[in-house]
């Protein structure tokens, strides 16, 4: 491991001081669980490391009628055991729940799991420059793909490694940042950069900026909600596609409808039109067109074609459950 600083900030002011100008210059450190692995993988090579754990408020959780605010220093299992958000969002703690290890989720926190560096083997092997790290090829088009992506991935094929991303953009929650010009808002949309755009980055946080709040607006009173994940074994493992469906329902009726899918592109992929045929009250017809809506355009690689029978899956089994904890209210 390459020798580096450690900052030790007491305030957000002294952490935003203490940050670099470029990602080689510093990072924040949150819980440290992908962070610290890639710096001995050397993926990244900070010179330093700006610890945030000491800054208060940055830990908080608060239910209220109006919104739940996480601070980006809670951990995982800190927010799925909160009776509040397992109450008012029972989507996020299903996902939270299929994360890691207990061990790994009593480190790991929420803006740090925003902020995970893609799994992809190539971009973690040291002895592979791919275009992530400034090289000039993707080696997963033409080479071990079986876990990319089957989405976007003309550019680049690794997918989105957070887990509590795609819940969080199923909910249209609200990131505040923190920075040199002061805190800002961010949507989850608008947090993603495409890898078309800058595939050097998954984010659009400058060095010297840090997740300091999640805000997840209050859900509606008839809301369904369902996360479905399938992995290769059912202890500690990576999703292989997941899927996130919310629906807003009145009795048996869907007025709107969310679905992101997880593992299968660059960023948290949501589908509008998929959404758009659950609405009124979907039938088993109406299920599986949109099941079959939400591969169209897929272009998977040579080696991971079965995601698509398995997007299909995973949604329809997300869906059966929405409806149903919907219509329980």
């Amino acid at each position: 491991m390459k020798s580096f600083e450690l900052a030790q900030p007491r305030t957000l002011d002294e952490a935003v001081a203490a940050s670099g100008g470029s990602f080689i210059e510093s990072r924040h450190l949150a819980g440290g669980t992908d962070l610290l692995a890639t710096i001995k993988e050397r993926v990244e090579t900070p010179e330093r490391l700006v610890n945030l754990k000491g800054i208060p408020g940055l830990r908080s959780i608060e239910v209220t009628p109006e919104a739940t605010i996480i601070g980006a220093l809670a951990t995982h299992s800190e927010v799925a055991e909160h009776a509040g958000i397992a109450k008012h969002h029972p989507a996020f703690v299903e996902t939270i729940l299929k994360c890691a290890t207990p061990q790994v989720r009593n480190a790991a926190t929420i803006g740090g799991g925003l902020c995970q560096r893609p799994r992809c083997w190539y971009f973690r092997h040291p002895d592979y420059t791919c275009k992530k790290k400034g090289g000039a090829t993707c080696y997963a088009q033409e080479g071990e793909n079986e876990f990319h992506t089957i989405f976007d991935n003309g550019t680049c094929c690794a997918v989105h490694a957070s887990n509590l991303a795609p819940v969080l953009l199923a909910y249209d929650a609200v990131l505040t940042v923190r920075g040199p010009a002061g805190t800002r808002e961010v949507t989850m949309d608008a947090f993603f950069v495409d890898p078309d755009k800058n595939v050097m980055v998954e984010n659009i946080l400058a060095p010297n900026e840090l997740i300091t709040h999640v805000t997840i607006p209050a859900a509606a009173r008839g809301m369904g909600e369902s996360y479905v994940e399938v992995r290769e074994k059912q202890s500690f493992d990576w999703a292989l596609v997941g899927s996130t469906v919310l629906l807003d329902m009145q009795g048996a009726s869907v007025k709107s409808a969310r679905v992101v899918l997880s593992a299968v592109a660059p960023r948290p992929l949501r589908l509008p039109a998929v959404e758009k045929l659950l609405l009124g009250k979907p039938s088993e017809k109406a299920i599986s067109k949109a099941c079959d809506k939400a591969v169209e355009g897929a272009t998977p690689l040579e080696h991971n074609g079965y995601k698509l029978a398995l997007v299909k899956a995973t949604l329809r089994r997300a869906v059966a459950t929405a409806l149903e904890r919907g219509r329980k209210g």
